[in-house]
């Protein structure tokens, strides 16, 4: 399962519902510890004791609003402090709001949640207590195309509810295939696109479409159960040593490449940008291409 006999550390964000919460079943039957980074502490701790009895052996559980990038780095500090070495890193949260929404911070809701928490989150864990194997970034995702607007990320100008939630997990994708050339330490970063399924995403943007077959449609979608067996069978795996940054795979494990995984400017640019809006150096580690 792991490239040594250790049992491996996961750590997780969007683990109390949905795809989330069914893949941290699925590695508690496995027996891997695992760390949830949850907004809603109550409930992921409940989750955290459903998984306790599936069989995992240790399960910490910490407040991170991904979306608030303050909490993100209260959140990086405290699992430094509490957590040994780190296995995998797997970005699972996500969010759609129908209508343009800004965090306390002044970021769009949805490029701060599923883009620049999990970019932050990454760069602040990166070259901290890894596993001896290195890290394995691990980003759901799917086969997206919707290149990031550089000159309006957070969707002052032009907000579409489903071309922006599209544009920010583009960018997520566009990081992690960046992240290991960026990065000195010992990075595998891969997507994982777990297919249609029914979720509370799903059912978010199945009301907001107003539109009656899609909200049926959305009724008759599987259970992501099948999906969270299929995650956490890339998580633990001990195979992606010699597979190409941004790689994407399915539920059935069949790989390929991300769309503009070729689009090395793009990566650089939106990396570059993000580095600046965030305002932070904490890339010590991670040098720049050619440096």
């Amino acid at each position: 399962m792991t490239d040594s006999d250790q049992v491996p550390t996961i750590v997780m964000t969007g683990a109390t519902a949905g795809l989330g919460r069914a893949t941290v079943m699925a590695l508690g039957r496995r027996g891997a510890n695992l760390v949830l980074l949850a907004r809603n502490t109550d409930a992921a701790r409940l989750v955290a004791i459903e998984a306790a009895q599936t069989g995992a052996p240790n399960i910490e559980v910490i407040e991170c609003d991904l979306g608030r990038m303050s909490s993100v780095r209260r959140a990086a500090a405290e699992l430094i402090a509490r957590v040994g070495t780190i296995d995998a890193l797997v970005h699972v949260a996500a969010v759609v709001t129908p209508t343009r929404a800004v965090t306390a911070e002044g970021n769009e809701m949805m490029l701060a949640t599923n883009y620049l928490g999990p970019w932050l989150l990454t760069n602040l864990l990166i070259g901290s207590q890894l596993g001896d194997s290195g890290l394995r970034l691990i980003s759901v995702g799917g086969p997206l195309d919707a290149k990031p607007d550089l000159a309006d990320l957070d969707s002052e100008h032009e907000f579409s509810f489903m071309k922006t939630f599209e544009r920010t997990k583009t960018a997520l994708n566009l990081f992690t295939a960046a992240a290991p050339r960026h990065c000195a330490a010992d990075l595998r970063a891969v997507i994982y696109s777990p297919g249609l399924m029914k979720t509370g995403l799903s059912a978010t943007v199945a009301k907001a479409m107003a539109r009656p077959v899609g909200t049926l449609a959305g009724r008759l979608l599987p259970d992501p159960d099948g999906s969270a067996e299929g995650l956490a069978d890339l998580i633990l795996s001990t195979d992606l040593k010699n597979v190409a940054p941004g790689t994407l795979f399915d539920r059935h494990g069949k790989a390929s490449p991300m769309p503009l995984l070729d689009d090395v400017s793009l990566q650089d640019a939106l990396w570059g940008l993000t580095s600046q809006l965030l305002a932070t150096s904490v890339l010590v580690t991670c040098p720049a291409p050619g440096e």
